[in-house]
């Protein structure tokens, strides 16, 4: 496999897609003082076909975790417009996680964070899919942990596949539930942390917005940006 020559200087490299995630502008207004917008754009696609930052996230979370008494699991998805340019592939919009509802094309952003509202996984789908299809794909190992989630998540289903892998689901209940279930709102309210983990990662207006036509350098811009929560908050 041809791996492609290194950045002259990492930094400059770095320091560059960090400003197209946080501007939002496009590849080609990248500033001089970066490099070549064409150099960095590239690196960019090879570090993102390789998953390189969500492998990145996931070694950060996994070394921030080994050292933490945290008990808690919360997901939720939230909704991220797609730009027109975004739409523009010869790939069929499904395999590239677009969607479409009555707002338009959109990606769903599928998160776990902690009990502090730190990412530990983030998968993409296709807008018009019901999150609860990817929860368990996005919780991993709940051994001991307790879950939260929104009343999008209240399925039975759902409930026994986290009782059987260890964990404890803490899911509100829908009001058209006939078969009742433990609950506690005061337990509950925490999710709110997952909420406020996608506020942060949408001022990076590189996430707010899908600009990029493939799913793998999307979930890279996202990646980054969880990352930067995790050292920054």
């Amino acid at each position: 496999m041809k791996k492609g020559r290194k950045p002259a200087n990492l930094f400059k490299t770095l320091s560059g897609i960090w400003w197209i995630l946080v501007t939002g502008s496009p590849w080609n207004q990248l500033p001089e003082r970066y490099g070549k917008w064409n150099s960095v754009y590239r690196f960019h696609l090879r570090w993102s076909l390789r998953g390189v930052f969500p492998e990145l996230l996931k070694q950060t979370a996994a070394e921030a975790q080994s050292t933490s008494m945290d008990e808690f699991k919360v997901i939720d998805a939230s909704h991220l417009k797609a730009h027109q340019d975004a739409c523009r592939h010869s790939l069929p919009a499904e395999e590239r996680t677009l969607g479409k509802t009555k707002g338009g094309r959109n990606t769903k952003l599928n998160a776990c964070v902690n009990g502090a509202g730190k990412a530990l996984e983030l998968t993409l789908a296709p807008g018009n899919r019901h999150e609860i299809l990817f929860a368990l794909e996005v919780l991993g190992d709940v051994s001991g942990k307790v879950v939260l989630a929104d009343r999008g998540y209240d399925s039975d289903k759902l409930r026994e596949s986290i009782f059987e892998a260890g964990g404890f689901p803490m899911i509100p209940p829908k009001s058209n539930r006939i078969n009742p279930v433990f609950y506690l709102s005061e337990i509950g309210r925490g999710r709110r942390v997952v909420e406020n983990f996608f506020c942060r990662i949408k001022r990076h207006r590189r996430v707010a917005t899908r600009y990029e036509r493939l799913t793998e350098t999307f979930i890279s811009f996202i990646s980054l940006a969880a990352i930067a929560d995790w050292v920054r908050f």
